[in-house]
């Protein structure tokens, strides 16, 4: 099993010479203003959260032994090198917040402020670093801080007609938890 602390060493490489920038394996980046990803709408940049969630989820993976090393280890760990690496990604501040089974990802200062873009971040990086599909949800967001139901696909849905119905994500991670909604 990987390294139970996240290390930055080497994350991201500039090669001036050649006028590049990469990741720890290798492949290129394009490093772009946030500004730049307000023009786009919420479809395509769904599809780069998802890319750009993917890869960081790879590395994790990498780093922790593979899918089973990722299973294997505790969630605090994996969620700590994601946080790592969607923080070197720009994607914002991540951190955890577990209400008994239900897994919510708060994101502080996200980069992009459009819900897509980080729902399709979170759910890919999960999901390449676990081998499993998990689908994140937008919960709401409180200042500069927004929060994400992180779980399998048909609960996600769930949670998003909740949202839909006015509910804040106290009494969604209730009806979760099988009590009222």
């Amino acid at each position: 099993m990987g390294s139970s602390s996240f290390d930055p060493t080497g994350a991201v490489r500039f090669d001036l010479r050649s006028g590049s920038a990469s990741d720890s394996r290798g492949e290129r980046l394009v490093l772009v203003p946030s500004a730049a990803l307000d023009l786009l709408s919420s479809e395509a940049l769904a599809k780069i959260g998802e890319h750009l969630g993917r890869e960081c989820g790879n590395r994790v993976a990498v780093r922790l032994g593979g899918e089973s090393g990722v299973r294997a280890s505790d969630v605090e760990t994996v969620i700590s090198h994601l946080a790592g690496e969607l923080a070197i990604a720009g994607v914002g501040a991540v951190h955890i917040e577990r209400w008994g089974r239900a897994l919510l990802v708060v994101v502080s200062n996200p980069s992009v402020n459009d819900d897509a873009f980080v729902s399709a971040v979170l759910g890919a990086a999960m999901s390449a670093a676990s081998g499993r599909g998990v689908a994140a949800a937008p919960l709401g967001r409180d200042g500069d801080e927004a929060r994400y139901f992180l779980g399998s696909a048909a609960t996600a849905e769930r949670v998003g007609g909740l949202v839909a119905e006015g509910k804040g994500y106290a009494e969604i991670v209730a009806a979760l938890q099988g009590g009222a909604s």
